[in-house]
C-alpha cells in the first residue's frame, strides 16, 4: 500500500512537472517581444561548483544521514531569457553520488558510489519583485526534464584484493565468520576505493535513465551582466538501480549549488548599421585645433591656432596663475597671489577700486532693468535676465554683498542653490496664491527687486 501510494505521488509530480515545463515553452515566446524591445541581451552563460547528497536504498536503515556521504559535482548551462520572468536553459551536470550504510546489527553492509551526468532543458520562473530596488535579489523556480548516465561501483576488496567480511561484533575481517577463523582472522579497515562494478545478477538493468529536475534558488544581481545564484535542485529519476539495489521506489539526488551567470549583450542591428560607417580609427587620431595633441587627450579642446600649449594640450602658464600665457598683462606674477582675468595682481587697492565699479555698475543695472521690467514684465524676459546674471556670476570679480539671499526671502530658493531664479520666483507665486507658503505680497515685490540685484 505503501509504494502505491509513493508511486502515485512520483507520478503527480512528474505529471505535474511536465505541465509546468511545456506551459512555459509554449507561453514565453508569446511574452518575449516586449523583452526584446528593452534589451539588447543575446545569452547568458552559467557555471558553477555544488554537492550532491543521494536519496535511495543504500544507506535508508543507516545510523548516519545523507549529508554524511556528499560528493562534488559542477554544472554549465546556456540560458536564455525572454523576459524578466522567464528562461529557457540547456544543462550540464557531472559529479558523483555515494552512500554507506553504518548500523549496529550484523547484516552486510551496502555501499556504492557512481559517477553521473546529467543532461537536460529547463523553464526557469522568475520572481523580480515591483520596484527596481527589490531586482537585486530575485528568488525562482525551475522545472526540467534531462537525460541521465550513471554506473555504480562499491567498495567490496581492500587494498590488497581481499573481500571484506563483516561479522556479528560489527567488525570488518579478512576471513569469513566460521569455523577456525575465529583463531585466524584479523580485523581489516576499508580504504573507500569503490573499485568494483556492481551487477545486479537477476536483471541486466540499463545505466540510463531520465530524470525530472525541480529546482528553487535566490539570483543575487551583482552587476547588469554578473549575476550570483544559490541553488537547490532535487533530481526524480525513473530508475531505482542508481546504488545498484531494487527495493520500493526509484532513486533520486539533490544538487546543492553556488554558481555565477554571464550575460552577453550586443548592440541591436539599428544601432549596428546607425554607427557601421563611422571611421573610429580618423576620430582618435584628429586633432580640431591643430595643437598637435589628439582631440582624445586633449583637456583644452578650441586652443587658438599658433598658441604653445603643454602635453594634454592646454596653453603654456608660466606663472601657474591659472590665465595663460597669451592672455597674461603680468606673464611673470608673483607665485600664491590673486589676480584677475587678464592675470594682473589684485591688490587691496585694485580689489577696493573694482568693487567700487561692480557696486556702480549693478545699481545702474537694478535701475535699468527694473525700468525694462515695467515695460516689459514677461517670464521671457526674466528669462534673458537670468541668462545675462548667469553669465556674470562666472566671473569671480563680479560677485557683491548683494547676492546674499534675505532670510526672509531663502524659502523662494527652491533648490537651495544660492541663486533665484526666474522658475522660482514663478514658483514662489504660485505657492503665495494656493497658500502652500506663509509670503505675503510685500515680500513678493521684493524678491523681484532681489532677482535684478543679485
Amino acid at each position: 500500500m505503501k509504494k502505491r501510494t509513493r508511486n502515485r505521488k512520483l507520478q503527480f509530480v512528474i505529471r505535474g512537472s511536465f505541465l509546468f515545463f511545456f506551459c512555459l515553452a509554449f507561453i514565453a515566446p508569446l511574452l518575449s517581444q516586449d523583452y526584446k524591445k528593452k534589451e539588447k541581451e543575446i545569452i547568458a552563460v552559467d557555471g558553477g561548483l555544488g554537492v550532491l547528497t543521494f536519496h535511495g536504498d543504500v544507506g535508508s536503515n543507516s545510523l548516519v544521514g545523507q549529508y554524511s556521504f556528499i560528493r562534488s559535482g559542477f554544472s554549465f548551462a546556456i540560458e536564455k531569457y525572454f523576459n524578466r520572468h522567464f528562461s529557457l536553459s540547456a544543462d550540464l551536470l557531472k559529479g558523483k553520488i555515494a552512500r554507506d550504510e553504518i548500523s549496529s546489527d550484523n547484516l552486510p553492509k551496502l555501499n556504492f558510489e557512481s559517477p553521473i551526468t546529467d543532461m537536460g532543458i529547463q523553464a526557469t520562473y522568475f520572481f523580480p519583485g515591483k520596484k527596481e530596488k527589490e531586482h537585486s535579489v530575485i528568488p525562482f523556480f525551475s522545472a526540467g526534464f534531462s537525460y541521465l548516465t550513471f554506473d555504480p561501483h562499491g567498495d567490496v576488496l581492500d587494498k590488497n584484493n581481499n573481500p571484506y567480511y563483516y561479522w556479528k561484533d560489527g567488525s570488518i575481517r579478512n576471513l569469513p565468520e566460521e569455523g577456525m577463523n575465529y583463531f585466524y582472522a584479523t580485523n581489516i579497515e576499508r580504504d573507500y576505493k569503490y573499485e568494483t562494478k556492481l551487477t545486479d545478477s537477476a536483471s541486466n538493468y540499463s545505466r540510463t535513465t531520465f530524470a525530472v529536475p525541480l529546482s528553487t534558488g535566490i539570483k543575487l544581481k551583482l552587476t547588469s551582466w554578473l549575476d550570483a545564484n544559490l541553488g537547490l535542485s532535487y533530481h526524480i529519476t525513473f530508475s531505482d538501480y542508481l546504488d545498484n539495489v531494487k527495493s520500493g521506489g526509484n532513486d533520486n539526488y539533490l544538487y546543492s549549488s553556488l554558481s555565477l551567470t554571464w550575460h552577453i549583450f550586443i548592440l541591436p542591428k539599428d544601432v549596428q548599421e546607425q554607427y557601421s560607417n563611422v571611421d573610429y580609427a580618423s576620430i582618435d587620431k584628429s586633432d580640431t585645433d591643430k595643437d598637435g595633441i589628439p582631440d582624445v587627450n586633449d583637456l583644452c579642446p578650441g586652443t587658438p591656432k599658433g598658441i604653445k600649449v603643454d602635453g594634454r594640450g592646454c596653453p603654456i602658464d608660466s606663472d601657474a596663475d591659472g590665465v595663460p600665457d597669451y592672455l597674461d598683462k603680468e606673464p611673470h606674477s608673483k607665485g600664491g597671489l590673486p589676480v584677475d582675468v587678464n592675470g594682473v595682481e589684485l591688490t587691496k587697492q585694485r580689489m577696493a577700486e573694482l568693487m567700487k565699479i561692480q557696486n556702480g555698475q549693478a545699481a545702474q543695472r537694478k535701475e535699468a532693468l527694473s525700468e525694462a521690467f515695467n515695460k516689459k514684465p514677461s517670464a521671457e524676459f526674466m528669462k534673458e535676465v537670468e541668462a545675462m546674471q548667469m553669465e556674470l556670476r562666472k566671473n569671480p570679480d563680479a560677485k557683491t554683498s548683494a547676492s546674499t539671499i534675505p532670510y526672509d526671502l531663502r524659502v523662494a530658493d527652491w533648490n537651495k542653490d544660492g541663486f533665484i531664479s526666474s522658475d522660482e520666483i514663478a514658483k514662489t507665486i504660485d505657492a503665495f496664491f494656493d497658500g502652500s507658503i506663509s509670503f505675503n505680497a510685500e515680500q513678493i515685490h521684493r524678491l523681484i527687486d532681489f532677482f535684478f540685484e543679485q
